[in-house]
């Protein structure tokens, strides 16, 4: 990153995400949870899902990654690149985040998830 770029910030994060899943936002909580989503920084830090509410439930972002190089090993990150806990990639059907996208998310969570 040059000296002229600014540091990647949850807005930055947050319109990405919101991009991906733009027109479903009304069924998100209905398909992973009550604990998911990102509304703000903290709603995404805390991030829990449940796909059609049943355990076990994953936190997205695990505090022990974070700020430490280790953002690809997120459930975030491997949700929005290959799939998991069974799913196949995020979002169900694309559009799909683009490895820039991918860059800006981790390059964020490994900065320690700055506002």
């Amino acid at each position: 990153m040059d000296n002229e770029e600014r540091p990647v910030g949850f807005a930055d994060v947050k319109a990405i995400l919101d991009l991906l899943v733009k027109g479903r936002e009304e069924n998100l909580k209905f398909i992973h949870g009550d604990g998911f989503g990102w509304d703000d920084k903290a709603m995404l830090a805390n991030a829990v899902v449940r796909p059609f509410g049943e355990d076990p439930g994953f936190r997205l972002i695990d505090p022990s990654l974070v700020n430490v190089g280790r953002a690809k090993e997120t459930n975030i990150y491997i949700a929005l690149t290959v799939g998991i806990g069974g799913f196949s990639r995020m979002p169900l059907d694309g559009p799909y985040a683009t490895p820039e996208q991918l860059a800006v998310i981790t390059e964020w969570i490994d900065a320690g998830m700055p506002d």
